[in-house]
């Protein structure tokens, strides 16, 4: 029973400093006294894009500047699921894809670059038989304008 005690704080322990380390990561990445564009930018370099969805979550959605920060991350993040190479977790990652730039379609509804990709994942998927987004995600493309 102690060793198994030992283990299980061991690995609690372990998960909390990874949880620090990562936190400390993002606030060495963002500086506050720079615009926000710079900020998510540099997030972005550094492919931390929850992080930048998070930063810009509490945003006014109303505001300009935001909606392109927003647009800007989303499609980056759909671009990086697309581009991570990863057999074994592909269908995950063109959902994810998919979904961030459907974010994108919301935004900007003009935005081809995201149209461009949906379209690309899609014709990917037609080669694939038996194979598609999820349910939701197809859902979520209807909702923009595609009908998949």
């Amino acid at each position: 029973m102690t060793s198994r005690f030992h283990f299980l704080l061991l690995t609690t322990l372990t998960a909390l400093l990874l949880f620090a380390a990562c936190s400390g990561d993002d606030k060495a990445i963002i500086d506050e006294n720079l615009p926000l564009s710079e900020q998510i930018d540099r997030l972005i370099e550094n492919n931390r894009y929850e992080t930048a969805l998070t930063l810009l979550d509490g945003m006014d959605r109303e505001d300009p500047e935001v909606l392109l920060q927003l647009e800007k991350t989303h499609l980056n993040f759909g671009l990086h699921s697309m581009n991570t190479f990863d057999q074994t977790e592909m269908r995950t990652r063109m959902n994810n894809a998919l979904v961030q730039f459907t974010e994108v379609l919301r935004i900007n509804p003009n935005n081809a670059m995201a149209r461009e990709q949906i379209q690309q994942i899609m014709m990917i998927y037609e080669t694939i038989p038996g194979r598609e987004p999820e349910p939701e995600v197809l859902a979520g493309l209807r909702e923009v304008g595609f009908d998949y």
